[in-house]
């Protein structure tokens, strides 16, 4: 019984800590993660209707982030972003870059763009 109550309190605390990330934080890191494998195919569902991304430019988004080695965190901010947009820095192993993400009224993507901080 003590064992069963551990098994379910580290589950508890392992779920609790995916909670750490607001939904578009979660977005974000989800859109970044299938950028950097260059398949969007597990967020097709969250980009916009009419939203064109060619295989092209995905391949070269993902060459850029690739090579920033291991995702690290992506945390949402409110400096220097404009209103509609939301703002993300976003930490990698190599650079720390600033995404920046518009939704649409249903919450799928219109827009997505980032860059690299400059130190």
């Amino acid at each position: 019984m003590i064992l069963r109550l551990l098994l379910v309190a580290a589950a508890v605390a392992g779920l609790a800590g995916c909670s750490f990330q607001n939904r578009d934080e979660r977005e974000a890191d989800r859109f970044t993660q299938a950028v950097i494998d260059n398949d969007l195919k597990p967020v097709e569902n969250d980009i916009a209707k009419g939203i064109s991304l060619t295989r092209v430019k995905v391949a070269e988004w993902s060459d850029q982030l690739g090579a920033q080695g291991k995702l690290l965190s992506v945390k949402e901010t409110t400096i220097r972003c404009n209103p509609g947009w939301h703002c993300f820095d976003v930490k990698f192993q190599k650079h720390d870059y600033v995404e920046r993400m518009r939704f649409d009224d249903s919450h799928k993507v219109v827009d997505w763009q980032f860059h690299m901080v400059e130190k």
